[in-house]
């Protein structure tokens, strides 16, 4: 191999060379933007996460204030209910006769259905809890990462 050839080759390695460096340069800057718009969607959908749980939170402070003030509407319902169902036994057991039976019957059903009501609300309450556990943990993970 002659020093022309030498110098062919060697220009020839030098072109596919630079072909590549460029090739890189373009790789490595199409990554760069990639990387930006990942970014980009990665902030957007932190920002509506956000955004979401925000809602969500006062929702829940909104649920939490009605169901609150439903269910001490409720419990002194069921407390007037109690105090009604008391009363209406003793007279039972006193009289015991065919229409204080079916008054009282009907007083128990519907301090059954107040205790029913009660109980729903309960469940509601402690659904809205579980949504407070969801956005704390969320918190604590923004904030301190995952464990």
């Amino acid at each position: 191999m002659g020093k022309a050839e030498i110098k062919a080759k060697m220009d020839e390695l030098n072109l596919k060379m630079k072909e590549l460096g460029e090739k890189t340069k373009d790789n490595i800057e199409t990554l760069q933007i990639k990387g930006m718009y990942a970014k980009d969607k990665i902030d957007k959908l932190t920002n509506e996460t956000k955004s979401n749980l925000n809602v969500m939170q006062e929702n829940y402070r909104i649920f939490s204030e009605k169901a609150k003030s439903k269910a001490s509407s409720e419990l002194l319902k069921a407390q007037m209910n109690i105090d009604s169902a008391k009363v209406q036994i003793a007279d039972w057991k006193e009289a015991r006769n065919k229409e204080k039976l079916e008054k009282s019957i009907e007083d128990m059903i519907e301090y059954t259905e107040a205790c029913a009501i009660l109980s729903q609300l309960s469940a509601k309450e402690a659904e809205a809890t579980m949504i407070e556990i969801v956005k704390a943990q969320a918190e604590y993970e923004e904030k301190y990462g995952k464990e």
